[in-house]
């Protein structure tokens, strides 16, 4: 963080905020008393929120409407309905301001008389995306508001959208899928409204029409399967009843109760963390390609990935390559660079299944790194980092995995012989002897076998198809082994 602000260029945050109020919005840090309060129970809240309309108006009593872009007919009619619903109720409406099921629950809630809605989007608030909707985005203003975790000047990306969805489902206290189908972002909100504690609702059409596994699937997770709007609010009511009923009441009083209830739903005994790169993804591609793209802007020479020695760090590597400055270079042009080539990054499926197969035997799953949050967050498709109730990053514990380690299982209330860390390099398995908790190395990161084996393990294996939540069982109900 040091290093950041010595190097950050203030006049940017500064032209930020002279932009979002010539647009007639504003502001709120996560310090502010009027911060919005369901949101300000997570401790991993945006640090600044950015707003056009009325923010200090959400109320508590708020639900996130969402479903996918390209909804049936009956889709539309429903999100319709059940958005007046809320409307009768004085239930705040939140949703994305997406094409589909968040336009048409937007739309109806600003239907006369109208009530409020609030629009969270994945890019600054000058950006009126997608351009279907630039109605409903001056509309909403009037009637709540839009708002961003991201800087007015910043147009949407990719990964953008996941971490969008995070902030939804903390804005409301419970969310319901409309309309979804296989692989739309509805999936990754429910993901975040399980890690939060939040009640995730499905209408009951979406286990009767089309490809029903998806939902099947969140239903054996603990969605609410619903056919009329009065189920939604007896379980709101009743998981989260004293903050659904709270109106301006002492903040401490409700963060006991959400830390407690949360603690209630989520304890598991197990926990299987995670390094990012070299684990569950290889950024290699996106690396080599990221340092040969600054290399040639430096240094006028045509320089191509292949060359790039990726097992280096970026700055050394740009060294190589005759940049000078190498490492003010790196501080400057990297992050940047690396996220737009992010299209190279590699997935290890077999490690993501074994992921979704550990979480679908309770055991808690994080992901550890010593990247900053950023450069994590790009490397990450957002179905992936779904799966993670937490990700903690560089900008949490400056790169002392152990002690994001220590960080994770305190969340989870998982004990440290519990739990197991999996990492592709030495300083993975000190970080495990450090926390205390047991050590995996894996062969298809950036180490070999026999450095590996020089240092303290519990298992070293070396194909992601040997991953599987047997093996965290075993591993932490005792026994020790290794594939030599």
């Amino acid at each position: 963080m040091r290093d950041f602000l010595a190097t950050a260029d203030a006049s940017r945050y500064r032209e930020a905020v002279e932009q979002t109020l010539k647009l007639g919005g504003g502001f709120k840090l996560w310090s502010d008393s009027d911060y919005p309060q369901n949101l300000s129970l997570w401790e991993g809240r945006p640090p600044v929120l950015f707003y056009k309309g009325d923010i200090e108006s959400l109320p508590t009593r708020a639900l996130a409407l969402v479903g996918r872009v390209d909804p049936s007919d009956e889709g539309v009619a429903a999100a319709t309905r059940f958005a007046r619903k809320c409307v009768e109720a004085d239930i705040a409406v939140v949703s994305g301001l997406a094409k589909g099921i968040d336009g048409a629950s937007h739309r109806s809630a600003l239907q006369p008389p109208a009530g409020k809605t609030y629009a969270v989007i994945a890019h600054g608030i000058d950006h009126a995306y997608p351009k279907e909707n630039l109605n409903l985005y001056g509309q909403i203003p009037g009637n709540g508001a839009v708002i961003s975790q991201f800087q007015t000047g910043v147009g949407p990306q990719r990964w953008m959208f996941p971490a969008r969805n995070e902030v939804m489902c903390t804005l409301a206290l419970g969310t319901v899928i409309i309309e979804g189908k296989p692989g739309c972002g509805s999936i990754i909100q429910a993901e975040f409204s399980f890690k939060h504690g939040r009640p995730v609702f499905l209408l009951s059409r979406n286990l009767r029409v089309g490809d029903t596994g998806w939902a099947e699937e969140l239903v054996r997770r603990g969605a609410h399967v619903i056919e009329r709007f009065d189920q939604v609010v007896e379980v709101v009511e009743d998981t989260l009843g004293e903050i659904w009923s709270s109106s301006g009441q002492d903040d401490s009083g409700q963060s006991a109760l959400f830390h407690v209830r949360n603690e209630a739903v989520m304890v598991k005994p197990k926990a299987a963390l995670f390094d990012i790169d070299g684990v569950v993804v290889d950024t290699r591609d996106a690396s080599a390609a990221a340092i040969a793209t600054i290399a040639a802007k430096y240094t006028g020479a045509d320089i191509q990935p292949e060359t790039v020695a990726v097992t280096k760090a970026p700055h050394l590597a740009l060294a190589d390559l005759g940049v000078r400055n190498a490492y003010e270079v790196y501080r400057r042009e990297y992050d940047r660079t690396f996220v737009d080539a992010c299209q190279n990054v590699r997935v290890f499926d077999e490690v993501v299944k074994a992921i979704r197969e550990m979480k679908d035997r309770g055991i808690r799953v994080a992901a550890i790194t010593a990247q900053p949050s950023r450069r994590a967050a790009a490397s990450l498709p957002a179905d992936v980092r779904a799966l993670f109730e937490e990700v903690l990053t560089y900008n949490h514990t400056r790169g002392n995995k152990d002690e994001g380690i220590k960080i994770a299982l305190k969340r989870f209330g998982v004990a440290a012989d519990a739990a197991v860390y999996i990492g592709d390099q030495p300083k993975d398995l000190e970080a495990a002897r450090k926390a205390g908790v047991k050590g995996v190395g894996v062969l298809w990161g950036y180490c070999g076998h026999a450095e590996l084996m020089r240092w303290p393990h519990d298992l070293l294996l070396t194909s992601p198809e040997e991953l599987t939540a047997e093996v965290i069982d075993q591993l932490v109900d005792g026994g020790r082994s290794q594939v030599n």
